[in-house]
């Protein structure tokens, strides 16, 4: 008996912007299209930062509901430890915070959502394609704790962003804004809790105890392995196919584009799913190629510790810092940046 429909495990951005798509072009078809989610609201903590392009023109380009901005960022402050090492404006607004949350849950609005845990295994015999999107819970990679708490505004300008970075532990700490308050958190490799680190981190840098709340956990897989399916056909897309960037943890925007790659290599008619595997794979090359950069350069930073990190702050260009912060790290000659700013005598 031929299978049809296409089931989607993970309802976060990825397996709902997949959904979305295809729902959007299967009107003649009529293919049975379900998402199965353990959690009726989405809730993910992360930093809810994401390249400006990716609103302005990547989720307008897949006709699908843009989220809500809270705030353009329009500076940096980069940091290694309490020390402030750099800062950079770039001539444009090139991240916006977004209600994540909201976005999603907007997302999976009018589909067909079975709201409980499913192993994908399970549904290989009942559907045509079966697609993993649970994120970090089946991808492959070392995972590190990240913890995530929202903070009342100690003064801080609303269009600034501050990451601060750790060779020696091989992690960061994050302040952005988000609306009226702030998204604070971060991680460490090896560091099942950081959550007091994060806290020492947040006051050496601001000098002041930050009014926290909504305290979260999550996981976030550093050194992904790409796997573009599982045994027995199961498909990947998003953080469960290795879809993130270590030097940051950047996830939505590889989500979306990797949700739109396997949307436009699922070929749907009236009696069959037909999922053209080269076509998936070609789509999302430069993505993959931009996931292995990222790794290479966070194991290179944990091999030079603190003291290597700042040169290399310090003295690449800002052709390099705005590649970094907009998603576009997407060629080796970047690690040969980084490796010349670490070996220049530094002014």
């Amino acid at each position: 008996m031929k299978r049809t429909g296409i089931a989607i495990v993970g309802a976060g951005v990825a397996g709902s912007v997949l959904a979305r798509l295809l729902s959007a072009r299967n009107s003649e078809t009529g293919q049975d299209i379900t998402i199965y989610d353990i959690s009726r609201s989405y809730a993910k903590p992360c930093g809810e930062v994401v390249p400006a392009r990716l609103v302005d023109t990547i989720v307008p380009s897949l006709g699908i509901p843009r989220p809500r901005v809270l705030n353009s960022i329009r500076r940096f402050v980069l940091s290694v430890g309490s020390e402030t090492v750099r800062e950079y404006k770039p001539r444009s607004v090139i991240w916006y915070s977004i209600d994540k949350s909201e976005w999603v849950n907007s997302l999976r609005d009018g589909l067909n959502v079975v709201y409980k845990g499913v192993d994908p295994a399970n549904l290989v015999n009942r559907y045509g394609v079966v697609v993993d999107a649970r994120g970090p819970f089946s991808s492959r990679g070392r995972k590190i704790v990240v913890w995530r708490a929202y903070a009342e505004n100690p003064g801080l300008e609303r269009d600034m962003a501050y990451i601060i970075m750790s060779g020696r532990n091989a992690g960061l700490v994050w302040i952005f804004p988000h609306g009226d308050k702030f998204n604070v958190g971060g991680g460490f490799i090896g560091l099942n809790n950081p959550r007091d680190r994060v806290i020492r981190t947040l006051y050496d840098v601001m000098g002041t105890n930050l009014k926290l709340y909504s305290e979260a956990y999550s996981l976030v897989t550093v050194y992904p392995r790409i796997q573009y399916t599982s045994p027995r056909g199961i498909v990947r897309i998003g953080e469960a196919a290795g879809l993130i960037m270590s030097l940051g943890g950047e996830g939505i925007r590889p989500a979306v584009l990797s949700a739109a790659a396997l949307a436009n290599a699922l070929e749907l008619s009236r009696d069959h799913v037909t999922f053209h595997v080269d076509r998936y794979i070609s789509s999302i090359r430069g993505i993959v190629e931009e996931v292995k950069l990222h790794s290479l350069m966070l194991r290179l930073a944990s091999i030079i510790g603190d003291v290597g990190l700042k040169r290399i702050l310090r003295n690449v260009d800002e052709e390099f810092i705005g590649a970094w912060l907009q998603g576009r790290l997407t060629s080796v000659k970047y690690l040969v940046k980084s490796l010349y700013a670490l070996v220049r005598s530094h002014s």
